[in-house]
């Protein structure tokens, strides 16, 4: 190799400095092995897991219902973040349909981690409250719900319309 080849480098060849890859940028190139998202990089429709069932209760001023586990744990939607970054309003989920107005259906796959949603969940739309940075952190990314599998009944449609 002589000389002049071991000194091309990028920016001999191109003027300019090669490309980094960052999360504020590239971020659908991580999010795959991702486990745990810092709140500036969530996105509506990103699907949580490990939300304690006691902190839901007292984010949601009691409305949550945590059951008679509240020690146990609970799956979170992302809504929509606050403005200014101050946090994401989500919605808890859970497994019982008792209020079946939106929902993701078991076996769906989530994108980027390829995750398969164990059981049907639920969206507790009507139980909305804002998640913290310190909080949030806390939660397992488990994935982005694509909109098209995202299900809902219209309301006053609840018998069967879809």
């Amino acid at each position: 190799m002589t000389d002049k080849e071991k000194s091309l480098t990028y920016y001999t060849l191109w003027g300019k400095s090669s490309p980094t890859m960052t999360a504020d940028k590239d971020l659908d190139l991580i999010l795959g092995s991702v486990t745990h998202l810092p709140l500036k990089y969530w996105r509506k429709n990103f699907f949580f897991k490990g939300g304690l069932n006691s902190t839901f209760k007292t984010m949601t001023q009691g409305k949550f219902p945590a059951g008679a586990n509240t020690k146990g744990t609970h799956p979170v939607f992302a809504l929509k973040p606050l403005a200014h970054g101050a946090g994401f309003e989500v919605c808890p989920c859970s497994s019982s349909a008792w209020k079946k107005l939106t929902w993701i259906n078991k076996g769906t796959q989530l994108l980027y981690t390829k995750e398969i949603m164990e059981k049907t969940s639920y969206l507790l739309e009507h139980i909305p409250f804002n998640i913290p940075a310190s909080e949030s952190i806390k939660l397992r990314f488990m994935g982005e719900v694509i909109a098209h599998d995202i299900h809902s009944i219209k309301k006053g449609a609840e018998h069967g319309n879809r």
